[in-house]
């Protein structure tokens, strides 16, 4: 075979991994995901995510009865992730009314979701918390959240 022959089948083959490793789309990631060995009915605070990537704040409950936050998931869909990114206070409890809320990063995530196995319908979630601005350190942590989770198609009973 010739060099210039090999060398259209080398850009071809490559053409078509970069299209197969392209990133997942919002609408793929987007829905109702329950961690592994948690009830998708109760969908209890830290077994359930709700990824709505579409740029609205959406309810998220940090800590049951003490901690609801929105957040914004951000798909970055290069690197096959999702970051969960602090909004702003709904309401807190007497444990949350303590924290410094006007301090904490909203730029930072506050977990990060690996989407590269969306497909076969599982993520998994790191969670880092809340990051103090201008700082490396986190004033709240909390790791409830981190897991793998899979896709459920039960209707959350709190919307």
């Amino acid at each position: 075979m010739r060099n210039w022959v090999k060398q259209i089948v080398v850009v071809i083959l490559l053409g078509a991994a970069n299209a197969a490793n392209a990133g997942v789309t919002a609408k793929e990631i987007s829905g109702k995901w329950v961690k592994a060995g948690a009830n998708s009915v109760e969908c209890l605070c830290g077994e359930c995510i709700d990824i709505q990537p579409e740029g609205k704040p959406q309810p998220f409950c940090v800590e049951s009865n003490q901690v609801y936050i929105t957040v914004f998931y951000q798909l970055n869909a290069k690197l096959n992730q999702v970051d969960v990114v602090f909004g702003d206070v709904i309401e807190v409890g007497v444990g949350g009314a303590s924290l410094p809320w006007n301090r904490f990063d909203k730029h930072k995530p506050l977990a990060v979701v690996d989407v590269s196995d969306v497909k076969h319908g599982k993520i998994k979630v790191k969670w880092y918390g809340f990051r103090l601005k201008n700082n490396k350190s986190y004033a709240w942590v909390g790791d409830s959240y981190s897991g793998t989770y899979t896709r459920t198609t039960e209707r959350d009973p709190h919307r």
